[in-house]
């Protein structure tokens, strides 16, 4: 049971007794520890602060006070909310209570109606809970009314569909560190640049940057949206002389008539910031007016003029930076554009915005889910962490789904989110964020066509024919600083976002006529195929040997390297069960068998899982794959239950599939063998040799 503190007691509600009524409904669930009389924006209103009991911690969320706000009047305005954002901003609350609740109780008929129509045309707004003030007065000895009416308010409002840049700190999560070195720069005039796909929130850190410096009244800064129609059209110096325009309102001034030269005006606009004050200009989307601009040409000849003028400027104003945003770094990169130098060249360091970390997701998942009634397991967490990459826009979208799914179940809340329970709608909310992946990775097909090309092979399962162009960065560099690849735990290359490489995986499949995502070599091919792929392998085989004895590694069959390998070379295409079984058979002996062998020669009976498995991570996974095969043939037709391991190559190899469900079936399965062993062999003669 909460209580009210005695300075609340003795000096607020002595002089307002009749507010006593008010706050008795919230004492079974909070301590009321703050109060005062407040007047802003022509309103006069009491102000509480109450401290959350442990239970209301963990139903909603409340980890701070929470602001309370008690108007007397009949009617609710607007700048009822604007003078709640003053007493937030203000001390005492400032730094104190949750910046994301507040509670909003009024004599108006049905406020929680206002409220909720007020965050429908401000959805960024705080969340308000409104309470009529008889409610509550008829609710004095209800020691649920309280948790009653947040559940219906708070539980019904859905903080993670929000899919445009943040421009409020209550939903901005992470990034802290960037946003710090970007102020820095501020601070210092200097440059910076920020690129990644899209929705990986470039513009949210930007309006972060914006609001930082504002607070902290360090200096003036100018944003400026370059895919704006009306920005990009216009010319290098009509795009200048807007911008010097709106820095002189800035300070009221209007631009001279007698200077007329866009060069001259910018610096006199500069000139018009006070010497011991920073200005930084952003440009976000600067690829729409860059030489690369697929829609206003003109940029490719008004690029030079426009930034060497700005760096013409900053060379004589001390007190000026320049921010760069967008999805194509080339802006920045490239050191020519028609034969001339590059003036972005050398002078605006950039680095890349890839998905939020692990414990940056759990507070933006935790902090937003407890307020619906979602309680998220560390575990499913975790899930949505790999599932999605940190990828901001696919995670939100993901668990706004979780949330319209647990409301069409007609679930209770508050619900507890596991693991299990987002693996069971996996396929069903991929279906759904498939088509916000087509637009995270929409315009790499534009400006890297090579990459694009390589990152759906990888999605297709053709990763053995491109396992070269991964190991070149001019093939990866984008591709690896946006976060798109990265390897698994065996030191295989992979996209790193798995429902992006699905949707990659699938579109590819759709355009190419097949229901599955891995590319099943045509039966006229197969012949070829499985001859020209041990060759491969043999070939590549020998190269890794070398390189392990170069380096003094442990051996894979000692000096005579892999016995029966006439047997593997005479190889042919698996056609039925028999076929499958008698090739296992071959590349156990040949593979797995010879090392056990050669362990046992040198006196090590576990040598295969103590030396090669754990030596060479990703060969071992693929002799794995050989050796659960090569026992396991007969559960394998009969879709097997027994084994975990085998289940999980199986559900790589079939797509999730039921063996029965398969066409041509153990040529499928004798294709991912032999991919798995050649991307395991060039996996680690990459890793050794590097």
């Amino acid at each position: 049971m909460g209580r009210v503190v005695d300075e609340v007691d003795r000096d607020h509600l002595t002089q307002y007794p009749q507010e006593r009524e008010l706050l008795k409904p919230f004492l079974p669930n909070f301590d009321v520890t703050w109060a005062k009389r407040r007047r802003a924006f022509g309103s006069e209103l009491s102000v509480f602060f109450l401290r959350p009991e442990r239970h209301m911690e963990e139903t909603f969320g409340f980890e701070r006070e929470i602001l309370v706000v008690y108007s007397s009047y009949n009617t609710l305005e607007p700048r009822s909310m604007q003078a709640i954002e003053h007493f937030l901003s203000d001390d005492p609350a400032k730094g104190r209570v949750d910046t994301m609740v507040v509670f909003l109780i009024s004599e108006a008929l049905d406020p929680a109606s206002w409220a909720r129509e007020y965050m429908t045309s401000n959805p960024e707004s705080r969340l308000v809970c409104g309470f009529h003030a008889s409610n509550l007065r008829a609710a004095v000895a209800d020691a649920w009314y309280v948790r009653g009416v947040l559940a219906s308010q708070l539980y019904q409002r859905d903080l993670f569909d929000f899919r445009l840049p943040i421009r409020n700190d209550s939903y901005f999560f992470g990034r802290e560190d960037l946003v710090f070195d970007f102020y820095n720069a501020f601070k210092r005039s200097e440059n910076r640049g920020l690129f990644g796909l899209r929705k990986t929130g470039k513009t949210s850190l930007l309006f972060k940057l914006e609001r930082r410096i504002v607070t902290a009244n360090d200096g003036y800064i100018f944003y400026f949206d370059c895919k704006n129609p009306s920005l990009r059209v216009l010319t290098w110096d009509q795009l200048l002389y807007r911008i010097s325009n709106e820095i002189a309102r800035k300070f009221q001034k209007n631009i001279p008539s007698n200077i007329t030269n866009p060069s001259d005006v910018f610096i006199w606009s500069i000139s018009c910031c006070p010497t011991e004050r920073q200005i930084g200009l952003i440009f976000d989307e600067i690829e729409y007016i860059s030489p690369y601009s697929l829609l206003d040409k003109h940029w490719r000849d008004d690029f030079i003029p426009f930034w060497q003028t700005i760096w013409a400027a900053q060379s004589q104003k001390r007190n000026l930076s320049v921010f760069l945003a967008g999805v194509n770094p080339t802006v920045v990169e490239q050191d020519l554009i028609g034969g001339i130098q590059n003036p972005l060249f050398g002078i605006v360091p950039h680095q890349y915005l890839q998905g939020l970390r692990l414990d940056e997701l759990r507070r933006l998942v935790r902090t937003l889910g407890r307020r619906m009634g979602l309680i998220f397991s560390t575990e499913a967490i975790e899930y949505l962490f790999g599932r999605y990459g940190g990828h901001p826009l696919l995670s939100r979208i993901a668990c706004s789904l979780t949330h319209r799914y647990l409301k069409d179940a007609k679930e209770p809340l508050p619900f507890n989110v596991n693991e299990d329970h987002l693996r069971r709608l996996e396929d069903q909310r991929d279906a759904e964020i498939s088509f916000y992946c087509r637009h995270v990775v929409s315009e790499l097909k534009l400006f890297y066509p090579d990459e694009y090309e390589l990152l759906e092979r990888i999605a297709i399962g053709q990763l053995a024919d491109y396992m070269e162009f991964t190991t070149i960065p001019e093939y990866t560099a984008h591709l690896s600083n946006y976060g798109l690849l990265d390897r698994d735990e065996t030191g295989r290359t992979r996209i790193s976002i798995p429902v992006v490489s699905k949707f990659l995986g699938l579109e590819v499949a759709r355009k190419e006529g097949r229901k599955t995502i891995l590319k099943v070599i045509e039966p006229s091919r197969r012949t070829d195929w499985v001859k020209h792929r041990i060759i491969s392998i043999n070939s590549n085989l020998d190269a890794l040997q070398s390189a392990i004895e170069r380096y003094s590694l442990p051996p894979l069959f000692g000096a005579l390297s892999y016995p029966e390998s006439h047997k593997f070379f005479s190889a042919s295409p698996c056609t039925n069960e028999n076929e499958f079984a008698n090739f296992m058979n071959i590349c156990n002996r040949c593979f797995v068998e010879s090392m056990e062998t050669y362990g046992k020669s040198i006196g090590k009976d576990k040598y295969f899982w103590s030396n090669i498995v754990t030596e060479y991570k990703s060969l071992g996974d693929a002799l794995k794959r050989i050796k659960l095969y090569r026992h396991h043939r007969v559960h394998i037709r009969l879709n097997p239950r027994v084994d975990a391991e085998l289940n999980n190559y199986l559900n790589i190899d079939l797509e999730g599939r039921n063996p029965s469900q398969v066409a041509d079936l153990w040529f499928v399965l004798q294709q991912c063998v032999l991919d798995g062993l050649l991307v395991g062999i060039l996996t680690e003669l990459d890793r050794i040799s590097s």
